[in-house]
Parts: structure tokens; sequence; C-alpha cells
């Protein structure tokens, strides 16, 4: 499970990155990816996954996975649906 405390991200008391404005970092400081307009993408710009009703699908292997099961990994935080997803995709375990 990850925390978000502020805008840091920390799994198992390590921090393992944190959001600016709507860029994911990892812990040593290289940006990850990014969400915007219902899609999460990596930092080159290629579309990985969006939200579609109560699922969030990933591009290429079509797999959907339920809000309810990101918003379990993903706990705290002021972040949007959106922002969970983008760090449950990018940082997830």
């Amino acid at each position: 499970m990850i925390k978000i405390v502020g805008q840091e991200l920390w799994r198992g008391g390590e921090k393992i990155g944190w959001v600016e404005e709507r860029h994911i970092f990892a812990h040593d400081g290289r940006k990850v990816g990014y969400f915007e307009n219902n899609f999460v993408y990596n930092m080159d710009g290629h579309k990985l996954a969006y939200i579609e009703g109560d699922h969030l699908i990933s591009y290429g292997s079509n797999s959907k996975v339920g809000l309810e099961h990101v918003n379990e990994n993903i706990q705290g935080g002021v972040l949007d649906e959106l922002g969970k997803c983008a760090v449950y995709v990018l940082l997830g375990d």
C-alpha cells in the first residue's frame, strides 16, 4: 500500500516519490509520468492508462482494475481519482 502524506509518497515507511502539480517523481528525482484529462502518461508522453466508469484500464494489456482497488492501495492525501490512478500505475506494487 502507498500512503500519500502531503505531496510525498510512502510505502512501508520509505519515501518512494512525490507529486508536483500533475507530475509524479520517483525517490531519486526522475520524473516517471503525469496525469491529465482522464489519462495517465509516462515521462515520454505515451498514454499508459485511462479511467472508464469505475475502472482503470491499461493500454496494451487492456487489463481492468476497479477504482475501489486503487483507492484501497493508494491512501491519504488530497489527490483526485486520476492522481491516485497515476500513482498506482507509475509507482504501484
